[in-house]
Order: structure tokens, then sequence, then C-alpha cells
């Protein structure tokens, strides 16, 4: 009798061993799993940004020169908002055989002053020359009739910047605006490589133009550069090239 009860608290404590067994807590499973997919997406950020990187490789011609990375324009405002974070300068300053002409771009029109600090840093502005001048009007520049311009234009794509119209901001003596086509460009698209200071307000540009920035030194530099004599196209007759370079 004995052995029969005993036996049988052996089979309960079985039993209720088990069920204890199956009801136990069981330990987290996903650690290993969340180190995968932090895994994976770390591999997934490095593979976009080689691609990336390769994407905007500065390329060079065959006779050497340098030019710009590659931007496609449907990523231009993602590359210029990231390029824009990290290089946040806000002065430069466009040297000249009659002087120098500072600029503060504004900080309003963001993709417009990483476009220009990235021309400016990556030598575009290299050889390209003051190429209209009006007195009592504009003083324009960015551009050339050299190969090697219109070569790194178009290594970059020859990209365009949507208009940014500041409203409280009107065009006047001193302020630096985008140029653009007038024909065939129902987009209104802008065109970053060619720039123009205004000697006077001009309303009939207003809205029609981005304005990006403003002159705060050299005004006088600017003054003296519209009285040269031009040609037909208002081209100076005699070259004035431009050196670009960030102040701060």
């Amino acid at each position: 009798m004995k052995s029969t009860v005993g036996f049988l608290l052996l089979v309960i404590l079985v039993i209720s061993s088990c069920k204890d067994t199956k009801q136990e807590p069981q330990l987290p499973q996903d650690e290993p799993t969340v180190q995968k997919m932090f895994t994976q997406a770390q591999a997934d950020s490095i593979k976009q940004k080689r691609k990336l990187d390769k994407l905007y490789k500065r390329a060079v011609t065959s006779s050497g020169d340098t030019l710009l990375p590659y931007i496609m324009q449907d990523s231009v405002e993602v590359f210029f908002t990231r390029y824009g974070k990290e290089n946040p300068e806000t002065v430069v300053r466009m040297s000249t055989s009659f002087g120098d002409i500072d600029i503060e771009l504004f900080e309003e029109t963001p993709l417009y002053r990483a476009s220009f600090i990235f021309l400016i840093k990556n030598g575009y502005f290299d050889e390209t020359v003051v190429h209209r001048t009006m007195p009592k009007f504009i003083v324009q520049a960015g551009n050339s009739d050299n190969k090697i311009t219109a070569t790194k234009k178009g290594s970059a794509g020859n990209y365009q910047l949507k208009p940014h119209i500041l409203p409280h901001i009107k065009h006047g003596y001193g302020t630096v605006s985008s140029a653009k086509y007038w024909e065939n460009n129902p987009e209104n698209w802008h065109n970053p490589f060619d720039f123009f200071i205004s000697l006077r307000a001009t309303e009939h540009l207003d809205g029609e133009h981005t304005i990006f920035g403003r002159v705060i030194k050299g005004m006088d530099v600017a003054e003296k550069i519209s009285q040269v004599p031009t040609d037909s196209r208002e081209w100076p007759i005699n070259d004035i090239y431009i050196e670009m370079s960030v102040l701060r």
C-alpha cells in the first residue's frame, strides 16, 4: 500500500514539474533579431553612402581638368540640404582686377546658399568672367566662352534650382540674384551658375528672379565694372575674370 502511495506521489510530482516547466516564462528571443536588424541597417546605410559617393564622384577630363561632382536633377534638394548642413558659411568674396566685392548669402534661401558655396568650393567659377554689364542696372557674372566652363556645367549635370522668391525682399541696390532662361522655361528654373548684382531697384524683376544675397562691401567696385566698354551683347570688350572664395 505504501509503495502504491509513494508511486502516486512520484507521478503527481512529475506531472506538476512538467506543468510548471511549460508555464515558466521564456527568456526574450528577439535580441539576436534586433541585433541582426541593426546590423542590416548599418550595412544598408554604408551601401547607400557608397552609392552616393560614386554618383557624386568628381570627374576629370582627358586633359587633366578637374570637374564637378555630378548631381541628378531629382536629387538636387536632397543633396544641397545635406551639403548646406555640412557647409554653413554665408559670406563669400568675388575678386576682380577692379577690387573685391563681399557678398552675404541669405539663410532664407538655403538651397541657393548651399549651391553657391558648393560651386565656389568645387572651383566652378575659376576662369569665368563678368559677362554682362549695364550702368545703373546690373553686373552679371559666372559664365565664359571658354570650353572648360561648359564642360564643368555638364559634369555637374547642368542642374537647375526651383525659384524661391522672398516676398519681403525686392531687387535693389546691392541685391544678388540668380539668372534664368526666359524662353522655353515653363518650370521657371533658375540657373545656379550665373548671378547678377543689381545697381538699382528693378521692379520688373521682382517675383521673377530669386534674390539669395546682398553685397555688404564693394559696391564701388561693382559701379566701376558697370562702366567698362562692352560689345553689342553687353559683354565687356576686355575680359574681367573673377575669383570666388568663401570667407566665413
